[in-house]
């Protein structure tokens, strides 16, 4: 068995990939509370080549980061391909996944993410190519189809093409995510092939996991784990957290985040840090308000206001020890260096673009 069909045996909850979201914190979160694996936000094939850094940040991985899947999005298959090479030697996946859901116009627009629902071809090009190009599993997450429904025709494409999973979000490009998620078709769709087949879409109870898992798809979480790491335990049967306990998750994830983001100090030199790592602290914390806030829609509108404006990982401290009984020194000392790294070297532009070189190599 693959890496896909060996996961897909646990029947757990697997981690969606979210622009903006799905980075090595949040990931590293979602895993402890029982994620099957976890999807890495969608990477630039094109950037990958052309040597952009930070699109090829966005996919590094954690420090022994486990079952590792990274998504790449892009609308030719040589270009697909080579960067699903570079990703593979950079940082050793256990599978690749191509973005066919994106319905940002951006992405779209480019003729990738959602857009390919429209070229069944292309798609089934793109798998094709990367299938020959790298050593492990690939997969695409899709969606119902663009303006119109065709999920089955496009996800029939990839399986000759040589796919090893699909994802379905249930909902058509056009919806974004607006209306209910169409399960029924995603199990129409995974009755017509031979290979395993991941749903999503609105799963947020574990009575709708139970469901469509014991109906033999596997079950992907996007926007209902946003400020709920801890809904993977929940959807395995296990009690919801008490407000302390959330308080104690989002402190951790702020902890994650720092020593991700912010530098290359722990976290118990905070108040020895140089002007430049608390300048890389602050537009770290600028960075995670969102998700902070994610945390805590239950409190007043006056402590979110306060939330959403702090500027320092001592603020955040601050604010959870004055509302919440939290032990702040246990969980400092229980993230410590946890996710530290060293910050990365500035990425230089390869000496030539894929054309130049797949001219050179022919030569």
């Amino acid at each position: 068995m693959n890496f896909y069909q060996q996961k897909l045996q646990e029947k757990r909850p697997i981690l969606a990939p979210m622009a903006g979201f799905s980075d090595a914190p949040f990931r590293k979160l979602c895993r402890d509370f029982g994620s099957a694996w976890a999807v890495t936000e969608m990477v630039s094939a094109k950037g990958l080549i052309t040597g952009e850094i930070k699109g090829i940040e966005i996919g590094e991985p954690y420090p022994n980061e486990p079952d590792l899947v990274i998504q790449v999005f892009g609308g030719e298959p040589e270009i697909v391909a080579e960067g699903g090479a570079i990703v593979e030697e950079l940082y050793r996946p256990k599978a690749i996944d191509l973005n066919m859901g994106c319905p940002v116009k951006k992405v779209t627009g480019k003729s990738c993410g959602s857009k390919l629902m429209q070229d069944p071809q292309r798609a089934a090009e793109i798998v094709s190519s990367l299938k020959k190009t790298v050593h492990v599993p690939v997969s695409a997450k899709m969606r119902l189809g663009y303006d119109e429904v065709n999920v089955l025709e496009v996800a029939k494409a990839l399986e000759e093409a040589g796919a090893d999973l699909i994802t379905i979000h249930g909902r058509t490009a056009l919806q974004k995510y607006q209306g209910m998620a169409d399960w029924e078709s995603i199990l129409a769709t995974k009755e017509q092939l031979s290979i395993p087949v991941v749903g999503s879409g609105d799963v947020k109870n574990a009575q709708d996991f139970k469901r469509y898992s014991e109906a033999g798809l596997g079950v992907m979480v996007g926007r209902a784990a946003l400020g709920r790491p801890w809904v993977f335990a929940e959807l395995l049967g296990a009690k919801s957290p008490d407000v302390t306990a959330i308080a104690a998750t989002a402190l951790k994830h702020a902890y994650l985040h720092i020593n991700w983001y912010g530098g290359t100090r722990a976290l118990d030199e905070v108040r020895k840090a140089s002007e430049d790592e608390l300048v890389r602290e602050n537009l770290a914390i600028r960075h995670f308000r969102a998700q902070l806030l994610r945390y805590f829609t239950f409190l007043d509108d006056e402590i979110k206001k306060a939330l959403s404006q702090v500027e320092s990982l001592s603020e955040i401290e601050s604010i959870i020890q004055e509302n919440f009984p939290v032990d702040v020194i246990t969980i400092r000392q229980t993230v410590g260096n946890n996710l530290r790294r060293e910050r990365p070297l500035k990425g230089k532009k390869r000496k030539a673009t894929w054309k130049q070189r797949q001219q050179d190599a022919s030569v």
